[in-house]
């Protein structure tokens, strides 16, 4: 699934506004849809049942007779079905895998096969993007959990729930939901468990802005990863880490974690996870201006994805080289590649990817001065984040509207775009968007010449940003404030 890498960037001074790309934090905790591969006929029964045995426990923590049950009570047209789904899942052809895994939803189905099969069909819709049908699979998942009272599958269906909240944007909701299931595996004593769930923690408050916390949390998840041996969570919360620092403007920190993570999943083989880290790299050259060493590691990471099928992957490369080359002027390249993603995440069905795409877009017509291409793209990413739930990406869209409309000149109609972005990143709670907002609507005043609004706003946006260890996002509102504070007489 794709989450927003939002960059501060303060285009000239004083007359323009606060604006970002959008960048992927590819390296997020997200569900597993495999189940591992089945073998020859007459060894796939017990190889399917410890392959999936192995991966509930490893990432979701479900109890083994979830299963035991699913494989066991299968009859050969189901073990087909589930034999053919795990080709789809492997190969990201998440639609086919719930095309195939449907029907082996069967009435009167016992709650350990019920928790098995909502749990599989809920994560490939969350890697579609589509998180109201995982919603209501997690859902049934929690039901049947419930129902057997198993405080394992309790804990993974709170944990899955708050993956749908935090990528929609429902940051409260989330963070409840991962301290419910960090809860019940403190109770049971899960080491595996606890780190997930502290990782996810991290991510909610990432999302916030509030890097110090998403910090803390992911050197604990780190710390377990480590004393049990768990290498991909290892890696996992080294590439969380590197995004915090990046996040902070601690390039060297960032790219010091991402290569980390990099050594490990190179260790174990892990071909998705080295894609991953190579385009993480990719981000970190990009923002220290570093295009063609940036350029480079997604074209790597666009290779991997490529050769391993990972077609969720390609388009996050895709989109990533997108956004370096809308950086570095080259908005020809930049808007081929965004289209290429776009048309990914539209074969996939990934209606968070096709949003974010959109939103990319906007941002390639809008360098270009087509303003009312700009504002037709953000629209329709809007429309989608409001489809689907997105509240993050609804308030970003309005964001880039409200500058849209403040370079049309449309000020009243860009303050009541900024407004609205500012009152969802209020009201989730994402502290450094909330810092934009206040920079962008700082910013609006000034143009309109009233200094006094501008700095009360650039002000707080400033502690915010101080508050959240924005420290290159502090420099730059402090400069604005000391501008505008001159012509006042108020420094």
């Amino acid at each position: 699934m794709e989450v927003v890498f939002l960059v501060l960037a303060i285009i000239g001074i004083p007359s323009a506004l606060v604006g970002g790309y959008q960048l992927y934090r590819l390296f997020r905790r997200r569900p597993d849809a495999q189940i591992v591969g089945l073998g020859r006929q007459v060894e796939r029964l017990q190889r399917t049942l410890d392959e999936m045995k192995d991966v509930f426990n490893h990432h979701f923590g479900i109890a083994e007779r979830a299963a035991e049950q699913l494989v066991a009570t299968s009859d050969e047209e189901r073990l087909h079905l589930l034999a053919e789904a795990t080709k789809a899942q492997r190969e990201h052809r998440y639609a086919e895998a719930v095309r195939l895994l449907e029907p082996c939803l069967r009435p009167n189905l016992p709650p350990q096969e019920r928790a098995a099969l909502h749990n599989l069909i809920g994560n490939s819709y969350m890697y579609m993007g589509q998180q109201r049908e995982a919603e209501c699979h997690y859902r049934q998942l929690l039901a049947a959990a419930e129902e057997m009272d198993d405080d394992q599958a309790r804990a993974a269906a709170l944990n899955n729930l708050g993956l749908v909240y935090a990528q929609r944007g429902e940051l409260g909701k989330a963070e409840e939901h991962h301290k419910k299931a960090l809860a019940i595996h403190g109770e049971t004593g899960n080491r595996l468990g606890q780190a997930q769930n502290l990782g996810n923690l991290g991510i909610v408050h990432a999302d916030r802005g509030q890097l110090g916390k998403a910090e803390e949390h992911y050197k604990k998840a780190l710390a377990i990863d480590e004393e049990i041996g768990n290498r991909l969570g290892q890696a996992a919360n080294l590439g969380n880490l590197g995004i915090v620092y990046a996040d902070r403007g601690q390039l060297g920190k960032a790219e010091e974690h991402h290569k980390k993570s990099l050594a490990i999943h190179q260790d174990i083989d892990d071909r998705l996870g080295h894609a991953n880290d190579l385009a993480n790299l990719g981000v970190v050259y990009h923002l220290r201006g570093e295009a063609a060493k940036a350029e480079e590691h997604l074209k790597q990471a666009l290779a991997i994805d490529e050769e391993i099928g990972n077609r969720l992957g390609q388009a996050n490369a895709l989109g990533s080289l997108g956004l370096v080359y809308t950086a570095t002027g080259d908005v020809d390249r930049a808007e081929h590649h965004l289209k290429q993603a776009l048309g990914i995440h539209e074969q996939i069905g990934n209606r968070l990817g096709q949003a974010n795409q959109l939103g990319n877009l906007g941002n390639v017509y809008a360098d270009r001065g087509e303003l009312d291409e700009a504002e037709g793209h953000y629209k329709r990413a809007l429309a989608i984040d409001e489809e689907i739930g997105n509240r993050l990406g609804q308030a970003n869209q309005l964001g880039n509207l409200g500058l849209v409309y403040a370079r049309k000149g449309e000020l009243a109609k860009a303050e009541e775009h900024f407004n609205r972005a500012l009152a969802i990143d209020e009201e989730i709670g994402n502290r450094l968007d909330q810092a934009q907002d206040l920079s962008n609507l700082g910013l609006l005043y000034a143009r309109r010449g009233s200094a006094p609004n501008a700095l009360r706003h650039l002000r707080e946006a400033r502690r915010i940003f101080a508050e959240v260890g924005a420290s290159a996002d502090v420099e730059k509102a402090t400069a604005l404030i000391e501008m505008f504070g001159r012509g006042l007489g108020d420094p």
